[in-house]
């Protein structure tokens, strides 16, 4: 029988990935200066992250525009969420917090934001 039921031995080899949330600053001022985007529009998306493997500050990254994600019924609990819906992803690439290097491309099945 199971005492420590209040550890997570369970859950030890699996890591988390985080849920969406809004923007890293260096990436939206990426898409507004760089790619040109509306800044109203662009400040409404959400991202989520994934860290990537041997790299502290480094972050792939997908950008979705909530709003179209509830209207057709997607819900977006991280990451790996957004490839069932790939058209739902209107930014991907990485970012590094430290350095604030950003390197954004749309995919190919992703439509042109309005």
């Amino acid at each position: 029988m199971k005492w420590k039921f209040w550890s997570k031995e369970a859950d030890a080899g699996v890591t988390r990935l985080p849920k969406p949330r809004d923007l890293p600053q260096p990436v939206g001022q990426h898409l507004v200066t760089k790619m040109k985007e509306d800044p109203d529009t662009v400040w409404s998306y959400k991202a989520v992250v994934m860290p990537r493997e041997g790299a502290k500050s480094v972050f792939f990254l997908r950008v979705f525009n909530p709003a179209a994600a509830d209207a057709r019924g997607v819900r977006v609990a991280d990451y790996n969420s957004l490839e069932t819906a790939p058209d739902l992803i209107l930014f991907q690439g990485w970012y590094d917090k430290e350095s604030g290097k950003v390197e954004l491309s749309r995919p190919s099945a992703a439509p042109k934001a309005a």
